[in-house]
């Protein structure tokens, strides 16, 4: 008798040897929800759970929640900048709209709670649909989880809550779409265009779901063996599909409120934003002073090791997709989630070789609901509170500083750190407008990003900047550059400090800024 298969056994309605035959569906269903796979699966949301823990916010997640509230509200999609003063009336568009929709109804829903309950369900299905990419790739459960559980610490400098956490969820459904139609359900394939719709209105990152739709088809085109690499030729018929099912997607990207102005944007960000590209934090190259790139020279080393010992295979496309992950996240600290998701199913597909396949005959049903009930109570009961969470948002926001505003409204025209931007239009727009935030596009374009890299960095020209700028008032960080300098310049006072934020009032040229009493928490 041939055996079995991994695939072939999680399919099978009964064990091979069940004390009974039974046909139940709801049966059948339990019985899946609480085998092995299902707790492997379930222990990969649990740990990528606690390595997201402390990327709850991010500093666009502010602006993306008041712009998506402003569509809900207004039922319009915005065209130009109503946020700032200094870019006022300039032309902008909520490139992202659907995905800020998103998160104001989360808002709506729960506040922060909300917010946070968002992201970990962002997270669980990340987490879920790797791990089951990752299998549907390598034909085993066991050796799935064991590469995601490898990679996934890797993850959690993605899972802020923005909308290009949620287009990893649509990547990683592409590629789900992609691998069930090579195994032969074509129908798959045609989730796609509708998926890029969707997708194309939530985040610029839908390019890398066209980037593996071409490739697939690309690499289907030739059929060789040269060492480990290996292609393979689709048939004719699956290579038409592929390709008209690109095209379908392609026009997908117009269906949108602003026509072809969102599927342009990746590459106008590409190529004019140098600016935005050169100083932003998440655009930085990797460098092996940072854990990931300690991590990714491991690897380089690992795989080198286990091609001169076991002399791995790869598919021309994994090896390309591979290749570009590397590149992407070594070019930019944003892409690791790229590096993670084209890395997993190589991984799961080397590890198969070794780890033996999943036995049905032999699960533990009860253990296994017993662990995951375990799992689940310890997420639950650990879950953080309101308060926690405030304190976390305190930690890095300027919470006591606005509500120090909302009683002294400060004089039009306050700088404001680059972070805290969207913090503040959250909490105190439209009346307050500020200086800068996170859409650095708006800024490069409209020529304030390179005067605020001059007043934050307290350039020789600051005070003359902020001259020009008819600045009043300046929220900064206490440990800011510009704080320094403000504290001995004429014609500048301390209005307001607590341990993380100073407000600076001017007093000088004229004397027309009202000072409000000086004020200092702990």
């Amino acid at each position: 008798m041939t055996p079995m298969s991994e695939s072939e056994i999680m399919a099978s309605p009964t064990p091979v040897t069940a004390p009974f035959q039974t046909a139940n569906p709801i049966f059948i269903f339990v019985r899946r929800a609480i085998s092995f796979p299902a707790l492997m699966g379930i222990l990969l949301v649990g740990l990528a759970l606690i390595g997201a823990q402390d990327r709850l916010f991010d500093p666009d997640t502010w602006w993306h929640v008041t712009a998506g509230e402003q569509i809900l509200r207004t039922h319009t999609w915005p065209t130009s900048d109503t946020y700032s003063f200094t870019a006022r009336g300039a032309g902008w568009i909520a490139y992202e709209w659907l995905g800020e929709v998103f998160l104001a109804l989360a808002a709506r829903a729960g506040g922060l709670m909300g917010l946070v309950m968002f992201q970990k369900a962002l997270v669980v299905l990340v987490a879920l649909l790797l791990y089951y990419y990752a299998y549907l790739r390598s034909g085993s459960s066991k050796a799935a989880c064991i590469a995601a559980t490898i990679v996934l610490p890797i993850a959690p400098v993605a899972f802020t809550l923005r909308p290009q956490t949620i287009g990893y969820v649509f990547l990683l459904l592409t590629l789900i779409c992609l691998e069930r139609f090579r195994q032969g359900h074509a129908r798959a394939l045609w989730c796609l265009p509708p998926l890029f719709v969707v997708w194309a209105n939530t985040h610029g990152s839908f390019v890398f779901g066209l980037f593996v739709i071409g490739l697939s088809w690309v690499a289907g085109l030739v059929n060789f063996r040269a060492g480990g690499l290996i292609a393979e030729q689709l048939p004719q018929r699956q290579r038409v599909q592929l390709l008209l099912a690109f095209m379908v997607c392609l026009l997908a990207l117009l269906i949108t409120p602003y026509g072809s102005e969102i599927a342009a944007n990746p590459f106008e960000m590409a190529t004019a934003q140098p600016l935005n590209i050169a100083n932003i934090q998440e655009w930085q190259p990797l460098s092996l002073g940072n854990p990931l790139g300690t991590y990714l020279f491991l690897f380089a080393v690992a795989i080198f090791l286990a091609q001169i010992t076991v002399q791995l295979r790869y598919k021309l496309e994994d090896l390309a997709m591979l290749v570009f992950g590397v590149y992407a996240m070594c070019a930019h600290l944003r892409f690791a989630m790229i590096f993670v998701i084209f890395l997993v199913p190589i991984l799961a597909g080397i590890f198969s070789r070794w780890v033996p396949p999943y036995d049905q005959a032999k699960d533990r049903f009860l253990l296994n609901f017993a662990l995951m009930a375990l799992v689940v109570f310890a997420l639950m009961r650990f879950r953080p509170s309101k308060h926690a969470i405030e304190n976390v948002v305190a930690a890095d926001y300027p919470v006591h500083a606005v509500e120090y505003l909302r009683q002294h409204p400060q004089p039009t025209g306050m700088f404001n750190e680059y972070g805290w931007g969207g913090y503040l239009i959250s909490q105190l727009a439209p009346e307050h407008q500020v200086f800068i935030d996170g859409r650095a596009d708006l800024y490069e374009y409209s020529g304030i990003f390179p005067d605020y890299m001059t007043i934050a960095a307290a350039q020789t020209d600051a005070l003359r900047v902020l001259d020009r700028h008819n600045i009043q008032s300046c929220l900064v960080r206490r440990t800011n550059p510009l704080a320094q300098l403000l504290a001995v310049s004429p014609g500048w006072q301390q209005s307001y400090s607590d341990e993380l934020a100073v407000i600076f009032v001017r007093t000088g040229s004229g004397g027309h800024a009202r000072v409000p009493p000086a004020r200092t928490t702990s």
